[in-house]
């Protein structure tokens, strides 16, 4: 077998259930079913990403077929050595703290050591295709549109003394995302100028920033979660093949190739800069070190932070096969515990002091294989390979790997605290960004299934796990780390 079946396998795995799967027609679809479809053809289009009907079948297959497999696990019989030895290190660590470790846990924990691989080795096996120059683009990039004008200028000052008559919400706030807007309290939040793409919020404020596509381009509005509050338009602008261009209602122009919304305005990122408008204060500028770049999802709240999240430039090796290959080894090693892989930095504005998180940049990026030919049950030739960075995977369902999912911060009247899920999935830790102290809040071998966060209306912030098949909940994670030593 040549080398790059050997780094295909895992990926192809998925990829060849993609090419020759018929999938489940839509009326054997299940109500739970329907609405995963519902919320898969939603994200695609939040990605810009067309959701077909055959992919919609295909990918309820997957389901079921994922959904099996994690219940039964992977049976002995087909454990690789390699796996074995896997297995029987994990009995001894097990074995050295009193506990069994069953027939039951060991063939589930094979199973979620091969997922956990396969988006490795997936994207290693993707540069051997990408090398071979047989790739084609996910989808085109739009093409520039002209400028939108701003609303009529304004000054800070004039915005400023708007936004200080809100109401006050000093009372519990949930806000949640919906098809088309938000949620306040169970209130939705829409507006007729076009979708609500994108928002950001701190329940501490009650402030909300969010992003309307429109025929003309985007507009970016602010907003008090105060009942009957009306928004504010605070820049317009549109997306082109250079970036974002963006003018603000009181007459600031900024460009860039990212841009990240926060409760309290936006910020536009650059290679080497990046630059913060607030909303009734301006523009400030931010230094970002060599060697770096603003990500361009930050899931944080940057506003009330601080903080924005960092990454390493050239962590996946680029478009070079054998760095590629060689951060695709190092991100595995990092899912093994054997080394650290930390591809991410979370970054003080103000002070550039960086916090490093062991995240892998691998895991951001989806690959779609395309002309395959099965060569037997378990491997296929395929002689395309369309690569992405996206926060959903080919089948509609949340990329775990994604540093999106793993990495979230949020402002407390403690401080700002980080949640970060580590280590191959398997550490969650709660930091305090202030300090440095940094405290294991769940831990699971055989990784973390799923987790979020939660923030009171008093800023108490919880946070939950999915450890295999239960959740786990820390309901005050402040009280966590005061409570803990280093």
């Amino acid at each position: 077998m040549s080398i790059q079946k050997h780094l295909l396998l895992s990926a192809l795995l998925v990829a060849t259930l993609c090419a020759f799967a018929q999938g489940i027609p839509a009326d054997q679809w299940t109500p739970s079913e329907r609405q995963f479809v519902e919320n898969a053809k939603n994200l695609y289009q939040q990605q810009g990403i067309q959701y077909t009907n055959e992919q919609a079948s295909i990918a309820v297959q997957q389901m079921r077929q994922k959904q099996n497999s994690a219940t039964r696990g992977i049976p002995e019989s087909e454990w690789t050595p390699q796996e074995k030895s896997f297995v029987e290190a994990s009995r001894r660590q097990y074995a050295t703290s009193g506990v069994q470790f069953s027939p039951e846990q060991a063939r589930l924990s094979v199973h979620s050591m091969r997922e956990q691989i396969a988006k490795f080795t997936g994207a290693a096996g993707a540069m051997q295709v990408i090398a071979s120059g047989n790739v084609s683009p996910a989808f085109e990039a739009p093409r520039p549109q002209p400028s939108v004008p701003a609303a009529s200028a304004a000054s800070e000052e004039q915005l400023a003394r708007e936004i200080s008559s809100w109401q006050k919400t000093n009372y519990p706030l949930s806000i949640k995302g919906r098809r088309d807007g938000f949620d306040i309290n169970g209130r939705p939040v829409l507006d007729p100028e076009g979708t609500i793409f994108n928002y950001a919020f701190d329940v501490n404020s009650g402030f909300i920033t969010y992003a309307v596509r429109t025929s003309r381009g985007v507009t970016i509005k602010t907003i008090s979660a105060a009942p009957n509050s009306q928004p504010l338009v605070i820049a317009s602008g549109n997306q082109g093949r250079s970036g974002w261009e963006l003018q603000t209602t009181t007459g600031k122009q900024l460009s860039g190739s990212t841009l990240s919304l926060l409760s309290d305005g936006f910020l536009v990122g650059r290679s080497s800069s990046a630059f913060r408008y607030q909303s009734g204060k301006g523009v400030q500028s931010v230094a970002i070190p060599d060697g770096y770049f603003i990500t361009p999802l930050q899931h944080g709240n940057v506003g009330a932070t601080g903080y924005v999240l960092l990454e390493k430039e050239g962590a996946t090796g680029g478009n070079d096969p054998v760095a590629g290959l060689f951060s695709s080894a190092k991100a595995i090693g990092s899912i093994l515990g054997v080394n650290k892989k930390e591809d991410y930095f979370l970054m003080n504005v103000s002070t550039g002091k960086l916090f490093p998180i062991n995240v892998a940049a691998d895991g951001k990026q989806v690959t779609l294989m395309s002309q395959c030919r099965q060569v037997n049950w378990a491997i296929s030739d395929c002689q395309k390979a369309q690569t992405f960075e996206s926060v959903f995977g080919t089948d509609g369902m949340k990329n775990n790997s994604h540093y999106y999912w793993l990495v979230n911060w949020v402002g407390t009247p403690s401080g700002p605290v980080a949640f970060t899920l580590e280590d191959g999935l398997r550490k969650l830790y709660v930091t305090d960004l202030s300090t440095g102290k940094k405290v294991l809040a769940f831990e699971r071998t055989f990784g973390i299934a799923d987790w979020n966060i939660e923030q009171a209306g008093d800023a108490r912030v919880s946070v939950k796990a999915k450890l295999a098949f239960e959740w786990k909940e820390i309901p005050d994670a402040v009280a966590l780390l005061q409570s803990t030593n280093f």
